[in-house]
């Protein structure tokens, strides 16, 4: 039983490092709680084979010390290879979706960002679906950690090609979102029309608020208004923060500075300051307005 027990608490120890490699994510962004989990799984599958292989070797020929050895050596390579099956299991999604948390923490944004971009160059280089898959799973992430250049290199990246119809709708509206924020009103407006209307409900919504802000911004208040009309948030608090965005841009575009304000303001309260940020690209009526209350925060 000894050699058994070594066998497991070595298997174990390696058990994150192997996860860690095949998921391509550095060690040091696993959770305490996944390494924890996943010595203590290795652990005890070892011990449970080679208990029962012990129990199986005791009925044949072998000495008590043979037998230990071989119960231990059995029950190291079964629980190694059951390691690598369970690691290898689903392996690209786990990783991304340990990076992707990670992106989210100011200490760990930066070693998370260099291993994503890794596991997309490669994905990229030998399987095209996966490339896409991955390339639309992290652009969320992305985004919400205000990494706008990194998602729109990732969807530019993409093969058209080898998109579904679904998925060239979702990558040409995340592909809008992200020229938005760079200004880039006339490519944000190419990959929106690119998109068949009226898309699916859920998609259509979007692509609505997005074109009443391009409309916004562009000093049109009324037409902006007018797409806007109608078009309830049911219950969204993203949506409704997308429409308290706009309506900011509307009301400044109409010399309310007030009412402006107040949409801004309610804006912060819903979405804190990145809520704020979003005014400032693309730039419009409301942005200067934005840029005040960003910077009054600051100073106090």
């Amino acid at each position: 039983m000894a050699t058994t027990l070594i066998a497991a608490l070595v298997v174990g120890l390696v058990a994150p490092v192997v996860r860690a490699l095949t998921w391509g994510v550095p060690f040091g962004l696993l959770s305490i709680s996944t390494v924890l989990v996943s010595f203590a799984g290795s652990v005890l599958t070892v011990l449970l084979i080679g208990a029962i292989a012990g129990f199986v070797l005791r009925t044949t020929t072998l000495t008590p010390g043979e037998v230990d050895v071989v119960a231990g050596g059995i029950g190291a390579f079964a629980g190694f290879l059951l390691l690598l099956n369970s690691a290898r299991r689903m392996r690209h999604v786990r990783g991304l979706s340990v990076l992707c948390q990670r992106l989210a923490e100011e200490d760990a944004q930066p070693t998370a960002l260099r291993a994503l971009r890794r596991m997309l160059d490669r994905a990229k280089k030998h399987d095209t679906d996966r490339h896409i898959a991955l390339v639309l799973m992290s652009t969320g992430p992305l985004t919400q950690a205000s990494l706008w250049e990194d998602a729109r290199a990732g969807l530019s990246s993409i093969d058209e090609q080898g998109l579904t119809p679904a998925q060239a709708v979702l990558r040409n509206q995340a592909l809008a979102t992200c020229q938005l924020q760079f200004d880039e009103l006339e490519a944000a407006e190419e990959a929106i029309g690119s998109i068949p209307r009226p898309a699916e409900p859920s998609i259509e919504i979007w692509l609505v608020a997005m074109e009443a802000l391009l409309l916004a911004v562009r000093g049109k208040p009324e037409a902006a208004q007018a797409k806007l009309r109608g078009q309830g948030t049911s219950g969204n608090p993203s949506l409704e923060a997308s429409h308290r965005l706009v309506r900011a841009h509307i009301l400044a575009g109409q010399d309310q500075r007030e009412q402006a304000l107040e949409e801004l303001k309610a804006l912060r309260q819903a979405a804190g300051r990145a809520g704020l940020e979003r005014v400032l690209h693309p730039h419009g009526p409301a942005s200067t307005l934005a840029r005040e209350l960003i910077d009054a925060e600051e100073r106090s």
